[in-house]
C-alpha cells in the first residue's frame, strides 16, 4: 500500500528513454516561453506557415467579397424600391388621365366631343 521512500530510493535514477526526455523538454521550454527555433526547424515548419498565410488571405478575401455583396443587395433593394414607388405613382397618373372625363377636357380643344348616343354596328351586305 503506502510506502515511504528513503532518500537512497529517490535520488535513483530510472533509466529514461529518448522520447520522453524530448517530450520533457519540450513541455519545460514551453513552460518557460522558449520559443527559440533553429532555422532546420524553421525550414520544417515553413510550408505549415504558407498553408496558414494562404488561409488568411482566403479569409480575408471571403469576407470582403462578402461584404461587398451586402453593399451591393442593399443598393438594388433601395433601387427596387423606388422604382416600384415610381411605377404606382405612373400607373395612378395613368388611370387618371385615361378616365371618360379627363379624355373628353384632352379633346375639346380639337372639337372633338363625347358622343350622346351609343354607336351603332353598321352592316354591309353584298347581293350576289
Amino acid at each position: 500500500m503506502n510506502k515511504i521512500i528513503t532518500e537512497e530510493e529517490s535520488t535513483e535514477k530510472k533509466p529514461v528513454d529518448k522520447e520522453t526526455r524530448k517530450l520533457t523538454e519540450t513541455v519545460k521550454r514551453f513552460a518557460d516561453f522558449d520559443f527559440s527555433i533553429n532555422p532546420d526547424q524553421a525550414r520544417k515548419q515553413l510550408p505549415f506557415l504558407i498553408y496558414l498565410c494562404v488561409l488568411v488571405m482566403l479569409f480575408i478575401y471571403n469576407s470582403h467579397r462578402s461584404e461587398k455583396i451586402i453593399r451591393d443587395t442593399d443598393k438594388l433593394t433601395k433601387e427596387v424600391k423606388d422604382l416600384r414607388s415610381e411605377y404606382i405613382s405612373e400607373l395612378s397618373e395613368l388611370m387618371s388621365e385615361s378616365k371618360q372625363s379627363a379624355v373628353a377636357k384632352k379633346l375639346q380643344p380639337f372639337g372633338i366631343k363625347e358622343l350622346k348616343n351609343p354607336p351603332s354596328k353598321i352592316t354591309y351586305r353584298a347581293d350576289k
